[in-house]
């Protein structure tokens, strides 16, 4: 048994060993360039039904080598949700409103827009001592101690209510994270927390979900509760649907003591079975997405891959599919000409699905980007070529990846 993150204790369980994987951003310059691979070790706590990484790759590991890798957080939701904040008891124009990373720039700049005009957020550089600009999430929860919390306070002074949106789920101590986050506000200040919610792609056997620099993989459950188990109290839960992952938001504060929290029986049950039904289906999905890959190329042609990015790396590594994929499509030209980790597959542009004669063309792109791909390559369409997702919420998804998900195929309709 290995300690739980949320509720400290030792009950976590070992529910999925991928064995040893690349860090996804570390691009290879050649087809056979050396490459350091981790293992990847994948548990659940039995007492509060956290989903977590039991072997974490080192911070400095994780800080991708180049300049120009970028992630896009969903803010579709920020307009409605910002409005709610500003109804927060105690909270007025006169409000200090902090923020921890990027990833809030664009939240607080709804404040500012609402008269919000005493907002801060902190500088990687001079208050965290970050000097590398390629460090993100991963390098600031390990920098931003409860000291760190302190000398930010006494330069901007006390927020009465702090952002920390998709930072949480990197934390390697969620505990002395929240701690230091805590240490950011005024003693009935509010601090708000943004997470991906993991439960769709659990149910939907969705691997790409896993990736290295993710600790924590959150569900709604998991989410509402992990707060009380380290001295808060949740004020105001939200969750906002987004057709592959919705967004969890937590309005929480400090407590004054810590009580126990227990979650109901039949609720620790429906977490322990969601995860390993999960886990005991990877092998027959990579058994079986092998075989149809396998059969397609005998019978139709050679196959590729869109978007050379974290989630189609994890689609091919962890259901061992190099040998059906001829090589992944990229239209960043910081990425052409590069090499897979893992898989070490070559990486094109769009233009080689024509040139190489691709018959299927798999897509690891969002909704919007779908769909303009798509556009964008009618001359394959047009062909005879097939564009389908790895993605089960996409209306392009591959038949064979397809599963039912009622609950959110109603929440989701006309998305």
């Amino acid at each position: 048994m290995n300690r739980c993150l949320i509720c400290r204790t030792q009950n976590v369980e070992d529910v999925l060993d991928l064995g040893r994987q690349p860090i996804a951003n570390r691009f290879l310059p050649t087809a056979d360039a050396p490459e350091a691979v981790f293992p990847m070790v994948i548990g659940q706590c039995q007492a509060c039904g956290m989903v977590q990484s039991l072997k974490p790759v080192a911070v400095n590991e994780v800080v991708p080598r180049v300049d120009w890798i970028s992630y896009n957080e969903p803010e579709g939701h920020l307009d409605a949700f910002v409005e709610k904040l500003c109804h927060l008891p105690g909270i007025t124009r006169e409000s200090v409103i902090g923020g921890v990373t990027f990833k809030d720039d664009t939240t607080l700049a709804r404040f500012n827009k609402k008269g919000f005009t005493r907002t801060w957020r902190v500088n990687p550089r001079e208050d965290l001592d970050i000097l590398d600009s390629r460090c993100g999430a991963e390098m600031i929860q390990d920098r931003l101690t409860c000291d760190a919390a302190e000398k930010i306070v006494q330069k901007y002074g006390a927020a009465d209510l702090v952002i920390v949106r998709h930072v949480f789920e990197h934390a390697y101590d969620p505990y002395l994270f929240l701690q230091a986050i805590k240490k950011l506000i005024h003693p009935d200040g509010y601090i708000v927390l943004e997470v991906p919610d993991c439960s769709r792609a659990f149910d939907r056997h969705d691997y790409t979900t896993l990736w290295e620099e993710h600790i924590l993989y959150f569900t709604p459950v998991t989410f509402q509760e992990c707060f009380a188990r380290m001295g808060f109290s949740l004020c105001r839960y939200e969750r906002y649907p987004y057709l592959f992952e919705d967004s969890l938001i937590a309005v929480v504060q400090p407590l004054e003591r810590t009580d126990a929290v227990e979650t109901s029986a039949d609720l620790q049950e429906k977490e322990r079975k969601r995860i390993k039904i999960f886990a005991d289906n990877l092998s027959g999905q990579s058994r079986r997405l092998r075989m149809y890959l396998k059969e397609y190329r005998r019978d139709q042609g050679k196959i590729a891959l869109f978007g050379a990015g974290h989630l189609a790396c994890a689609f091919v590594n962890f259901l061992g599919l190099k040998e059906d994929i001829a090589f992944f499509v990229d239209d960043n030209s910081n990425k052409k000409g590069l090499f897979m980790p893992g898989s070490r597959l070559p990486i094109y542009g769009s233009h080689s699905l024509l040139e190489e004669h691709i018959k299927l063309c798999l897509l690891s792109l969002n909704p919007l980007s779908e769909e303009k791909v798509i556009a964008n390559n009618k001359n394959f369409t047009d062909q005879g070529g097939t564009f389908k997702s790895i993605f089960p919420a996409s209306k392009h998804v591959l038949e064979l990846l397809a599963v039912v998900d009622e609950e959110h195929k109603h929440a989701h309709q006309g998305l």
